[in-house]
């Protein structure tokens, strides 16, 4: 197989830059429904993060909205938050469950990303950096389609429960949750200045 050469003309790295800078973490949405077929996009892109070994480690789990996976997701968590959480005070633990519950259920779209074991310590390792690139690439394209996504590894990842009802192998490592809608606004945000953060070395 011949190797490729491959340049990018100015305006679609300026474009890149765009979506990259303009990205932002969303957890409100609209109640508008997103097209699977975005959904389709938004993993595709995921599929095509870098990876060492060619193992393509990343799976996805998309829970229907209304549907029964979703609904039993969301009793898990709710069963799961009241048992976890520190507050003793039973009116903000069923408030905290209840939120908790709803958020699952509202979400437009909600997926789980895993990564699947290696052969050993140190392909597991590169597998899970790999996913975590995938969910890069993911939130980038889906920005890039006009919709938004958050990426939590909180309560949905943490509660075994979760995946025990997905029925999910449990050698896989959960990489997080992804809340994904259209977005009601996006936050501003700043970075440090690249000296803060790079060195040249000669």
């Amino acid at each position: 197989m011949t190797a490729q050469t491959h340049s990018i003309s100015g305006d679609i790295a300026g474009a890149v830059m765009e979506v990259i800078r303009t990205r932002r973490t969303v957890r409100e949405f609209s109640p508008q429904p997103v097209p699977r077929e975005m959904i389709d996009q938004i993993v595709e892109a995921a599929t095509w993060a870098p990876n060492h070994r060619h193992t393509e480690p990343w799976r996805f789990i998309v829970l229907e909205k209304d549907g029964e996976a979703r609904k039993n997701v969301a009793d898990a968590v709710y069963e799961w938050t009241w048992n976890n959480i520190k507050n003793p005070n039973p009116a903000n633990r069923e408030r905290s469950s209840t939120d908790a519950r709803d958020e699952v259920l509202l979400t437009p779209v909600l997926m789980l990303m895993y990564s699947v074991p290696g052969m050993n310590e140190e392909i597991t390792e590169e597998n899970f950096s790999a996913t975590c690139c995938a969910a890069q690439n993911m939130q980038l394209m889906a920005h890039a389609l006009g919709l938004a996504v958050g990426w939590s590894t909180g309560r949905l990842c943490k509660a075994n429960e979760v995946h025990e009802t997905l029925g999910v192998d449990p050698d896989w490592a959960v990489v997080g949750a992804f809340y994904i809608g259209w977005p009601t606004a996006l936050p501003e945000a700043e970075r440090q200045p690249l000296g803060d953060v790079c060195q040249y070395l000669g």
